[in-house]
């Protein structure tokens, strides 16, 4: 994935076409009067949610977990367009901008993008811890410019996991190590998994790829 090339961004251009432009301003106009879950329901849910048996409560609390995750995500997708919409202004060259949106788009867009399909909550307690990190992050990654953008496009998939993990909020972390023998970079990866308490949890089977033959 590391090579896939993005040529969208090969000449620093973004040129979108009327079909497209007509289509983003639909959409615009159905989303603003879309109806978004409000506070009252959240809670409505988890009350309901608190009241069930263990595992069909981490199934509902999970799907919440997945919208406040899934709202992350979008923040994280704003901050990305962010840059590549002000970093010109900025006085960002074009080599610059090309090389960050492209390692950004192929490093950590499917990290974060991935983050709610990995998500395993338990209780309350967990919902709750949860929050507390996704909100925080929220919060602190606000951006204004394509400098501050830049920055957090790196920092917060990489927060975000690591948090989450901390708390044991994940199913699984994957772990790649590299070996370098005879000049030759080698790659073992594979992941650590953690019981899930969800009727059907997911099992990580680790995986291994041009492990080297030490003589």
């Amino acid at each position: 994935m590391q090579d896939t090339p993005i040529p969208l961004f090969e000449d620093g251009q973004v040129v979108l076409s009327e079909r497209v432009q007509h289509l983003i301003s639909y959409f615009e106009e159905q989303y603003s009067q879309s109806h978004h879950p409000s506070l009252d329901v959240i809670k409505r849910v988890t009350e309901f949610l608190v009241l069930l048996p263990e595992q069909y409560q981490a199934l509902g609390m999970t799907k919440i977990a997945e919208y406040l995750i899934n709202r992350l995500d979008l923040h994280f997708l704003d901050i990305i367009a962010t840059f590549q919409q002000k970093a010109e202004h900025e006085g960002i060259d074009a080599e610059e901008r090309r090389e960050t949106i492209r390692g950004v788009v192929t490093e950590f867009f499917p990290e974060m993008m991935g983050i709610s399909k990995q998500i395993s909550i338990r209780s309350i307690d967990d919902l709750v811890t949860l929050n507390n990190i996704t909100s925080a992050l929220y919060t602190l990654s606000q951006v204004h410019t394509a400098a501050e953008a830049q920055g957090w496009m790196y920092e917060l998939p990489t927060l975000y996991w690591r948090q989450l993990a901390q708390e044991r909020l994940v199913t699984n972390i994957r772990v790649q190590i590299s070996i370098t023998q005879n000049q030759q970079v080698k790659t073992v990866s594979g992941a650590i998994a953690w019981k899930s308490s969800l009727p059907n949890p997911v099992h990580i089977i680790a995986t291994k790829h041009d492990i080297p033959t030490i003589a």
